[in-house]
């Protein structure tokens, strides 16, 4: 198996996590993944045409459908294992490995689009917040569909 393959299984990982927390209900999946001074994962959703964050996606969904929102913790624990588990791939091949990623999956045409950084801007800027760069992406992708 090729670098690329193995890179993309654990992309395709974090997918299907993303998938599962919502029951394959989503339009498109955002993940922002950082591999940097600090490890974390986060996501949002486009359900119907709304972006939404992951602890409302119920409001989005059918009612027999919805979704158990206790999961989140245990959603970004696993996506913190495949981040890690993207930093093994690239250790293994000898490869740099992103800091940063930003993933949009889009279930109708089932296909991924990824940006990448291997910046390490956590490392140099003890202001940047995971939280605060995510929710500037979610916000960013809010504003386009308007």
């Amino acid at each position: 198996m090729s670098f690329e393959d193995k890179f993309m299984e654990v992309q395709v990982s974090m997918i299907s996590l993303a998938l599962e927390y919502v029951q394959n209900q989503a339009d498109r999946i955002y993940i922002y993944a950082i591999a940097d001074s600090l490890y974390s994962f986060n996501l949002f959703y486009e359900i119907k045409g709304n972006i939404v964050h992951k602890h409302l996606v119920n409001d989005y969904l059918p009612k027999d459908s919805h979704v158990d929102i206790s999961l989140q913790t245990a959603l970004l624990k696993e996506g913190v294992k495949d981040v890690k588990s993207m930093l093994d791939v690239c250790q293994e091949y000898n490869r740099e490995h992103p800091t940063e990623m930003w993933l949009v999956y889009d279930a109708q045409k089932n296909s991924l689009d990824s940006r990448y950084s291997y910046e390490g801007r956590y490392d140099k800027d003890e202001e940047l917040l995971p939280s605060l760069e995510f929710e500037k992406w979610f916000e960013e992708v809010k504003g386009e569909k308007l």
